[in-house]
């Protein structure tokens, strides 16, 4: 199935218990007595934290706006489990050798589909083929400085970009062309090592020039103002903030189903205001499907759940840029040099284990773990680092350090994780450091108006890419305030690198810079998880976006 070729992680169990009896079937296990047919027809229903913000590919960032977007929409390019391109609504394509163009031809049975009169039918004008304009159309809306898109940068690669960004050049002048309805170019300014890979995000999804313009600026912004080109069309979105019966329902698409099977008939989306609340619809039985940050063992019995983790996620300390003693980076280096991250996570159950680097081992860079290619260096040194705790004392002309405590949010981990790190830092440098837990609205209300000494904060990537997980330190992209002219400089530099080794170099490069400076310290490597009943089979997962994707999802009650 070509689902199985994607970059989503697949919903399987990781352990079998033997007495039991299991089967494989499409890549899942599943209890032999639950198998029954091919999986599909099901009526999936799902429950999200929140309303979608919006589902203009080209715009959207929240996990709750691309979980829809990637139900609704179809790329030319998809990722495989290794992170490793593979074709989607491309039949095929060609890079030529100098790395500068790449010729796509489209698959011709794909289709756009707008249900006017809303009778689930494909009616006379309702359906039109996607053609190679419409992806040139959605590169010019990347480029178009009123779509304020925040993926420019990152597609900043492709010949015009980077002027049609400084302003220079208009966006109608980048090298995205048409050469016939199933022909389409790209012309780079130089070669990029993760152009195909960028392909395969949601910002690269196509977008129909004739409907956006009809919607009068309300694309992607309610029900009428959506038309799809995937496996499943927009029926019902109904959101009062005021109200409770909020949802989004989704049917699948009678055209599309042609060129790739669609195993669901239906989905449902319901709106939730919180993660919690999400939880707590999954415990009842009320959804599908859970994406989660927290580990509970209750879900660790394979014959009733099917559990994908992923070690996608770094956690690390994060100073006030204001507070004048952690402003100090020998201060900071040496708090770094004095945890001993080979002993964290032991009582996890696996949901965590130390973390020296800033890229999490579950990136791929050219079909393999970014951290095996790239391993990372021991930062524990407890002589070196009471040395340099020391010599930033001195600095600071300071005898003693006032009693702090560590912003902590319980829903990103738990939080008695940490005890053995103040632990030490109190033992070796005589100081003590306490715990603050808060709730998620009051921790991020306390990191927007920097009302923190030291705070946890998670770092990951948008996407399965290094330079992805590194762009979250550029100026602006993060939650902590971090501000680096060489990190700047150096992530500049990315677009440039014309193949994975000369990536991979740089990266590294950017990650010692990093890790240097100890204005962000990691700590812990932490699981995503993502858990459904285990009669539920092949429902996609990333652990970067936080996406779900549907379209080849079975169900063996």
């Amino acid at each position: 199935m070509l689902f199985q070729n994607r970059f989503y992680r697949r919903l399987c169990p990781a352990i079998l218990v033997s007495i039991f009896s299991l089967e494989l079937l499409s890549g899942c296990a599943v209890p032999a007595k639950k198998q029954t047919g091919d999986g599909s027809g099901h009526l999936f229903t799902i429950s999200l934290p929140a309303n979608p913000k919006s589902l203009d590919p080209q715009i959207a960032t929240d996990r709750v706006s691309k979980t829809i977007i990637e139900n609704l929409y179809e790329g030319l390019i998809e990722l495989d489990e290794n992170g490793q391109p593979v074709e989607a609504a491309a039949a095929s394509y060609t890079v030529s050798p100098d790395g500068l163009t790449y010729s796509f031809t489209l698959k011709e049975d794909r289709y756009w589909f707008f249900d006017e009169n809303e009778n689930d039918v494909v009616d006379d004008g309702e359906s039109w083929q996607v053609t190679a304009a419409d992806y040139v159309y959605a590169f010019r809306r990347i480029f178009d400085p009123n779509t304020q898109s925040p993926y420019a940068q990152r597609f900043s690669c492709i010949a015009g970009g980077k002027a049609a960004l400084e302003g220079n050049a208009d966006a109608a002048q980048i090298g995205v062309y048409a050469k016939s309805d199933t022909q389409l170019e790209f012309t780079l300014e130089s070669p990029c090592a993760e152009f195909l890979s960028l392909l395969a995000s949601t910002a690269a999804m196509p977008c129909n020039e004739t409907f956006f313009l009809q919607t009068k600026g309300k694309y992607g912004l309610d029900q009428r103002s959506v038309a799809s080109c995937g496996g499943f069309y927009l029926r019902l979105w109904f959101y009062d903030p005021y109200g409770k019966d909020n949802l989004i329902y989704m049917r699948r698409s009678s055209l599309n189903v042609k060129g790739r099977a669609v195993y669901p008939a239906n989905l449902t989306f319901q709106i939730r205001n919180s993660d919690a609340d999400v939880a707590a619809d999954f415990e009842a039985g009320a959804s599908d499907v859970l994406t989660t940050s927290i580990w509970k063992s209750a879900y660790s019995d394979p014959q009733k759940y099917t559990v994908t983790e992923s070690r996608s996620m770094v956690l690390g300390l994060v100073f006030n840029p204001e507070v004048e003693t952690y402003a100090n980076e020998n201060i900071r280096k040496g708090l770094s040099m004095a945890i001993d991250r080979s002993a964290i996570g032991t009582e996890s159950e696996g949901d965590i284990i130390g973390a020296s680097a800033v890229i999490p081992p579950a990136v791929h860079s050219g079909g393999k773990s970014y951290r095996d290619l790239c391993p990372e260096n021991d930062l524990y040194d407890m002589e070196k680092a009471v040395e340099t705790f020391q010599k930033g004392m001195e600095e600071l002309h300071m005898q003693s350090i006032d009693t702090t405590k560590i912003l902590v949010c319980p829903t990103l981990m738990n939080c008695e994780h940490l005890h053995d790190i103040i632990q030490t830092w109190q033992e070796v440098f005589g100081f003590y450091i306490g715990i603050e837990e808060v709730s998620e609205s009051d921790y991020w209300k306390r990191m927007e108006n920097k009302s923190y000494t030291i705070a946890v904060c998670a770092v990951s990537g948008t996407e399965d890419s290094p330079a992805s997980v590194l762009n979250q330190f550029r100026s602006g992209n993060n939650a902590f305030y971090y501000q680096s002219k060489r990190v700047e400089a150096l992530l500049d530099l990315l677009p440039a690198c014309a193949n994975d080794d000369q990536l991979r170099q740089q990266c590294d490069e950017i990650e010692q810079v990093i890790l240097n400076e100890a204005l962000f310290v990691p700590i812990f490597y932490k699981n995503q998880y993502c858990i459904t009943a285990s009669v539920n089979c092949d429902i996609g997962f990333d652990p970067f976006s936080g996406a779900l994707n549907f379209r080849d999802a079975k169900n063996f009650s």
